[in-house]
């Protein structure tokens, strides 16, 4: 189940590099809308959850020297997930109130920035020979 899920994921990495591109832009649109509170944290994950995006839909997104640059880039954007996380378990420690949505996004962002990330130091899937046998 897990290595069909995961050959699905490999097969369609522009995909999912193009579903990080959008998710990238609408949540800027919200952000410079107006209609959530301007945050450095989440600006910074989601620039680098778009960029990591951009990277995944270039020809060859399994060379190494754009490799490492989704590794740099979701690195820093996982490093600025975590920071906020601690901060919200911080203020939790402290007995202030906290924004769960806060949590949950974090969390969201460390685990797409980390899959973009190990997606693209996977192999390339092997092309399936759907081909009739010609016997």
């Amino acid at each position: 189940m897990l290595a069909s899920l995961f050959e699905i994921l490999t097969r369609n990495i522009r995909a999912l590099g193009f579903l990080a591109i959008v998710i990238c832009a609408v949540t800027w649109w919200i952000d410079l809308a107006g209609l959530v509170h301007e945050c450095v944290y989440c600006r910074t994950q989601r620039t680098a959850i778009g960029v990591a995006g951009i990277l995944m839909v270039l020809p060859n997104p399994r060379q190494w020297w754009i490799r490492f640059a989704t590794a740099a880039v979701c690195f820093l954007g996982a490093s600025i997930a975590v920071d906020q996380l601690f901060l919200v378990i911080k203020s939790i420690n402290a007995g202030k109130s906290f924004g769960v949505l806060n949590l949950v996004l974090a969390t969201g962002a460390l685990f797409t920035l980390t899959g973009q990330a190990l997606l693209l130091f996977t192999s390339a899937p092997e092309p399936s020979d759907n081909k009739p046998d010609e016997t």
